[in-house]
C-alpha cells in the first residue's frame, strides 16, 4: 500500500508561515522548516512518514546515519535501580526496545540527588516500526541524521527538553554539524501524524530538491 505523504516548507521558521512558527530568533540566525505528514492516528502512520524520510535521506545524504535521540522527560530520584537500567535499559523494561539498533550511547546529568539521562541510538530500516512506536510515546525524542564522523557525545552532553520552543540551541548545534533534525507532531486525536524538519536553509533545499 502506498502512503500519501504531504510536504510543506518555509524558509524561515521565525517568520509568519503556514507550516510551523517558533519564537525567539537570534540575530542573524535562520532556521528553515518542512513538514512531512500523512493521515492516521497510530504509530503505523509515523512509521510511514519515517520510512519515506529514511529513503529520501539515503538518496540525498548518503553518508549520513539515522539516530533516535531520547531524553528523560523529568528528573528521577538517584536510586540504584535507576542507575542500573539507565535510559535504554528502562525503555526495554517498559517493552519499548528498538530492534536492530546499534551504537547506543547515553549521558547522565546529576543535580540535587536526582538524575536525567540523554541517549542516542543508531537505527536501520528494519528498526523503523519500533522507532515509530517510541516516538509516539516518548515526547522528549528526536530523529537526527548525522554525518558518519559526527561526535554524538557533543549533543548528549548539552541535552534537550523535547519542547519545540525551548530547544533552539539543540537545533543550531545539529544544523551547524550538517545534521538534519526531525520532531514528531500529532497527538492521539489529531487525525494526522507528521515529522517536522528544522535546520539550515541549505540543508532543507538539498533535502527537498
Amino acid at each position: 500500500m502506498t502512503t500519501d505523504i504531504k510536504i510543506a516548507s518555509a524558509t524561515n521558521i521565525f517568520l509568519d508561515n503556514d507550516v510551523f512558527n517558533l519564537e525567539g530568533a537570534k540575530e542573524g540566525e535562520v532556521l528553515s522548516v518542512a513538514k512531512f505528514a500523512t493521515n492516521g492516528l497510530e504509530s503505523e502512520s509515523v512509521a510511514s512518514v519515517l520510512n519515506f524520510l529514511y529513503e529520501l535521506i539515503g538518496l540525498r545524504f548518503s553518508e549520513h546515519k539515522l539516530w533516535i535521540f531520547l531524553g528523560s522527560p523529568a528528573w528521577q530520584q538517584d536510586a540504584r535501580i535507576i542507575r542500573y537500567r539507565k535510559l535504554w535499559g528502562a525503555l526495554k523494561f517498559r517493552g519499548l526496545e528498538i530492534v536492530d539498533g546499534s551504537d547506543s550511547q547515553e549521558h547522565v546529568v546529576e543535580a540535587e540527588g536526582k538524575v536525567k539521562f540523554f541517549g542516542a541510538l543508531r537505527f536501520s530500516k528494519s528498526s523503523i516500526g519500533t522507532v515509530a512506536r517510541v516516538l509516539e510515546i516518548e515526547r522528549c525524542s528526536y530523529i537526527v541524521a548525522l554525518p558518519k564522523d559526527f561526535g554524538v557525545s557533543a549533543i548528549l552532553n548539552r541535552g534537550w527538553t523535547g519542547e519545540l520552543n525551548r530547544d533552539q540551541d539543540f537545533y543550531h548545534l545539529v544544523s551547524k554539524g550538517e545534521g538534519l533534525l526531525f520532531k514528531k507532531l500529532g497527538e492521539f486525536d489529531d487525525g494526522e501524524r507528521a515529522l517536522l524538519f528544522i535546520g539550515s536553509p541549505s540543508l532543507m533545499d538539498r533535502l527537498l530538491n
